[in-house]
């Protein structure tokens, strides 16, 4: 089905949007901070206040401010406030440590609680209304003390938490204790703007598509890595490099000394590897290859009398050290 706009619009009343808009930002901005836009923009001729914007869309002038500068940010408009930069963390940057949240308390806040929170904020109301379409059911008390909580507990804005309930029901993971544990990740590592959200999701994104190839040649049966699985496929294809080749080919490795799944074992394989620079299977296969030839070649100087067998094997230790099965020691 084509699309296109009325022709009759062309003598109607009509309004630029610039295209940065729709070619950048579409799916960052929420709802709102669109609706803000779009009305500043049919009204740019009179220079509207934030006041007279909050007024017509029935919003707080604190949220208006908010989804001002939001494109304010983006250097959409322009206001009499100074301008906030966007903070770009440097290609080399590491990583921040994580902070530290208790999980979500068993005590919850009271129905007319959430409703007084509700009305003091309509952000809040909008938040529990879109979190019902996406997950295709009415999220009642549980859901949404679970959203405020998330909102208040760790400092997740309404529109990251969007992203992140977006990111749940596309992934159809949407038990209220997977969404909280997931909150809680994210506000531990910070992740409060939507530009932060937007890079969390393509790499969750990117990890279960390599774990979504690991179990098609591994058949392996659940669906999505757990989160300690999705943070070694991270490291494994981030800052190692290794595509599901070399993912794969360790998963072999792994299951030739151990008799159930362990990405600890595969992570440490993974590291040797990157260690002594072998980037494919063939590289793998060719320093096999001469470790083989190396031990046969001793073993038949040993055999010929040229040198006395040693009593243990430096070469051998150091195979088996990097390529042993693991050995897990109970904790006392």
């Amino acid at each position: 089905m084509q699309i296109r706009v009325n022709p009759a619009l062309q003598w109607g009343a009509v309004f630029s949007v610039p295209a940065a808009v729709a070619d950048q930002y579409l799916k960052l901005a929420s709802a709102e901070q669109l609706r803000a836009l779009l009305w500043v923009l049919r009204h740019a001729a009179e220079q509207p206040t934030v006041e007279q914007a909050a007024k017509a869309l029935r919003q707080s002038e604190q949220n208006m401010r908010e989804y001002i500068a939001f494109w304010q940010q983006k250097e959409i408009l322009l206001t009499d406030a100074p301008t906030v930069p966007a903070q770009r963390a440097p290609v080399e940057e590491a990583k921040p440590v994580k902070k530290e949240l208790p999980e979500l308390p068993e005590s919850k806040p009271s129905a007319d609680e959430i409703l007084r929170r509700v009305l003091e904020n309509p952000d809040l109301d909008f938040l529990f209304k879109e979190a019902q379409k996406k997950f295709g059911r009415t999220i009642g008390y549980d859901g949404q003390c679970t959203l405020l909580l998330m909102h208040d507990r760790y400092g997740l804005p309404i529109d990251v938490i969007l992203i992140l309930i977006q990111y749940c029901a596309d992934v159809r993971k949407t038990a209220y204790g997977y969404i909280a544990a997931m909150g809680r990740t994210w506000g531990q590592e910070e992740i409060d703007t939507i530009e932060k959200a937007a890079e969390k999701i393509d790499e969750l994104r990117r990890c279960g598509k390599l774990w979504s190839q690991l179990a098609s040649t591994a058949g392996l049966t659940a669906p999505t890595p757990t989160p300690v699985q999705s943070e070694y496929l991270r490291v494994w294809s981030d800052e190692l490099g290794y595509g599901i080749e070399m993912i794969a080919l360790a998963y072999e490795e792994m299951s030739n000394h151990c008799r159930k799944l362990s990405f600890p074992y595969m992570n440490k394989v993974l590291h040797t590897w990157h260690s002594k620079g072998l980037k494919t299977p063939q590289e793998v296969a060719e320093d096999n290859r001469l470790f083989r030839e190396k031990k046969q070649k001793e073993q038949e100087k040993e055999k010929d009398g040229d040198k006395p067998p040693a009593s243990y094997d430096i070469d051998e230790m150091e195979h088996r050290l990097l390529y042993g099965p693991i050995v897990y020691k109970k904790n006392d």
